[in-house]
């Protein structure tokens, strides 16, 4: 190799080492692009020369940047479209290639480029590794055959700028991901900030709802306690009255029994209320012993044939399953169980029908129904569950209880008259309570390791079904073992 030759090939190698430099460097892809071309005119002595970018084959070629060529030109050729033009040329071979005199080439777009003078035009792909992502050209007045060695040259130079723009882009992605980040990262802060906050009202507002709770229950239970005492006062005085007056007037002994009637049914109202207070606070004992439920239906049935039926409602009930032993306290569980008979027949129709029906439930029958009565009763999961229940199922031929009512049925307070539902009914004579009697039934039904919910029947006729759940004598299952 001659002195010359070795002296080009120095020069293109200082070449190759500035564009590389320039790669390195943080500048900003415009800065990059004017100062590469800069390079390449001084070098290759063109009149000038730009830079196509496109970011798939099917997208418009945008002139990224450019030298020598003024805006009026730079417009037209950023109107050449896809799929037209000499670029286009190279773009879709992948090779580069020279027109020495730009007037005889037969794809020639943009004719302004000969009113500018162009003469000669060398274009090369701009690639990488894995694919094109646009075009370099040089253009001179004159004609001009580049050589090989320097075609060859400018396709490492635009390989030097294909991974230079890889790189950025991929630079620039990485960054818009940390801002991105940053901002997420931001955000979570600001949310886990003001959950912090809300779950602080939260524990005030929980806290603020149990000292109520406890108020009201510590009310119910002082204010009824207090009221047994003049209760007892005016019981004591009607009966009283009762002897002292055996043969007074008409009137005078139907007001002492007036008396005596408003005084038994406040009687009445207080042990309810005395009975919630306790069931609410946890304070109310219930005895373990064994049960014969045979003994306290047929008890409940004997009670409902022995009062007045003016509205002629009939009772059935429907025989036991064997070997049906429960442990609890019997007093309370029939109190219970009546409670529920009685709302039976407070919102039946007249010559309507109550049922009573009796059967065994396994364990993973209850886990099968598990979303359903969770509405009921959360905590009954949460417990030790028996191997087997007995379910009691009080139905009625009522008009049935919407859904979005059942639950609400149970809390304390809650009027059936302010709910509108099954029995809400004039024509059963009925009066409202003040809606103790579900809530303690369902305390006691609790109490005794069951629980207790509402339905309407499944076959399409009227009516509600209360299920009663109670836990059979037998050996408790760990409730995390499910069957």
């Amino acid at each position: 190799m001659s002195i010359v030759e070795l002296e080009q090939e120095n020069q293109r190698l200082l070449l190759l080492q500035r564009v590389a430099l320039l790669a390195s460097e943080n500048r900003t892809r415009s800065e990059f692009f004017a100062v590469t071309l800069a390079e390449l005119q001084r070098f290759f002595c063109v009149d000038g020369g730009g830079i196509y970018l496109y970011s798939n084959i099917d997208s418009p070629r945008i002139l990224t940047a450019h030298l020598g060529i003024d805006s009026q030109l730079a417009r037209e050729l950023q109107k050449i479209p896809v799929g037209q033009g000499l670029t286009e040329q190279v773009l879709q071979s992948n090779l580069p290639y020279n027109w020495t005199d730009l007037r005889g080439a037969p794809n020639l777009y943009c004719q302004a480029v000969l009113d500018a003078g162009w003469r000669s035009l060398l274009v090369v792909p701009v690639k990488t590794a894995q694919q094109t992502i646009g075009a370099l050209f040089l253009f001179q007045r004159i004609s001009r055959q580049f050589s090989h060695p320097e075609i060859e040259l400018l396709e490492r130079i635009c390989r030097i700028l294909a991974n230079a723009i890889a790189m950025t882009e991929l630079l620039e992605k990485l960054e818009w991901q940390q801002q991105q980040a940053n901002a997420g990262q931001h955000e979570l802060e600001r949310s886990r900030a003001q959950l912090r906050a809300h779950l602080l009202r939260l524990e005030e507002s929980y806290r603020g709802l149990e000292q109520t709770n406890r108020s009201k229950t510590r009310f119910l239970g002082v204010a009824s306690h207090e009221l047994r005492t003049p209760l007892t006062y005016i019981l004591s005085a009607a009966e009283l009255l009762q002897l002292k007056l055996p043969e007074a007037e008409e009137e005078v002994l139907e007001l002492i029994a007036t008396v005596e009637q408003g005084a038994l049914r406040l009687q009445s109202l207080v042990e309810d209320l005395l009975e919630m207070a306790r069931i609410e606070s946890r304070d109310l004992y219930l005895a373990k012993e064994p049960l014969d439920l045979g003994q306290l239906l047929t008890a409940l049935q004997l009670a409902f044939s022995t009062q007045p039926n003016a509205r002629e409602i009939s009772l059935t009930l429907t025989p036991l399953p064997a070997n049906c032993t429960l442990l609890g306290d019997r007093h309370h569980l029939q109190r219970a169980l009546q409670r529920l008979l009685d709302n039976a027949v407070k919102f039946t129709p007249p010559e309507g029908r109550i049922q009573v029906n009796t059967c065994s439930c396994e364990q993973s029958e209850l886990y099968n129904k598990r979303l359903t009565l969770e509405k009921f009763c959360p905590d009954f999961f949460a417990k030790p569950l028996a191997d087997e229940y007995l379910l009691l199922q009080i139905r009625d031929t009522g008009s049935g209880i919407a859904p979005d009512q059942q639950q609400n049925i149970f809390d304390t307070f809650q009027s059936a008259a302010k709910l509108k539902h099954h029995g809400n009914n004039p024509k059963t004579g009925t009066v409202s309570g003040i809606g103790l009697g579900l809530p303690l039934a369902r305390g006691i039904i609790e109490g005794h390791g069951g629980m207790i919910w509402v339905d309407s029947p499944a076959d399409g006729e009227s009516g509600s079904i209360f299920h009663v759940l109670l836990p059979l004598h037998h050996l408790l299952r760990d409730p995390g073992i499910k069957p």
